[in-house]
């Protein structure tokens, strides 16, 4: 599967965030400005919000990644890509690998 935000789509979702967090958490009235300043820099168009736009891509690929299971063909026979990651694990001490 694969998910990619637009960077207006991104541009959305950063905006219902910080506006909850504004409107709704205790913060200080300094902590409420200094993340209106931070959201007003990532106008939609920005090289910031272009920036935000790939790093929420590619921490939602590699979320989906680590939550989703496939199937793989290696040396004829099939396994999960969880079991993969699993044998590319450096072993523990004393533990005989099979």
């Amino acid at each position: 599967m694969q998910v990619l935000l637009e960077p207006d789509e991104a541009w959305s979702l950063m905006l219902v965030i910080t506006s909850y967090i504004v409107d709704h958490s205790g913060i200080s009235g300094d902590a409420r400005a200094r993340i209106r300043r931070w959201r007003n820099d990532r106008a939609v168009g920005t090289v910031e919000m272009d920036q935000l736009c790939l790093d929420m891509n590619r921490a939602l690929g590699n979320y989906l990644d680590e939550k989703t299971t496939r199937q793989i063909r290696m040396r004829g026979r099939y396994i999960t890509t969880r079991d993969l990651r699993l044998m590319a694990r450096p072993s523990s001490v004393g533990e005989v690998p099979e």
